[in-house]
C-alpha cells in the first residue's frame, strides 16, 4: 500500500505567515517590473505572438487548427 501521508503536507496551501515569511519581496519592485512588461516593444510582442500561434498549430490536422 503506497504511503500517502506526505502528499496532504505538499498540497496543503501555505498560510498566511509562512507566505510572508518566505517572500521577502519589495513590493514597489514588483510594480516596477509590472510596468516595464506592459511597456513592452510591440513588434516584439507581434512577433512572438505569431511564433507561438504558428507552433500551436503546426501538428494539428486540417480541421483542428486553433487559428485559421
Amino acid at each position: 500500500m503506497r504511503d500517502t501521508s506526505k502528499r496532504g503536507a505538499l498540497l496543503r496551501p501555505p498560510c498566511e505567515q509562512e507566505t510572508l515569511r518566505s517572500r521577502n519581496v519589495d513590493p514597489s519592485a514588483l510594480a516596477k517590473l509590472f510596468e516595464e512588461w506592459m511597456q513592452g516593444d510591440v513588434g516584439e510582442q507581434q512577433e512572438t505572438f505569431e511564433e507561438l500561434r504558428r507552433l500551436l498549430d503546426e501538428n494539428r490536422l486540417p480541421g483542428y487548427k486553433l487559428f485559421s
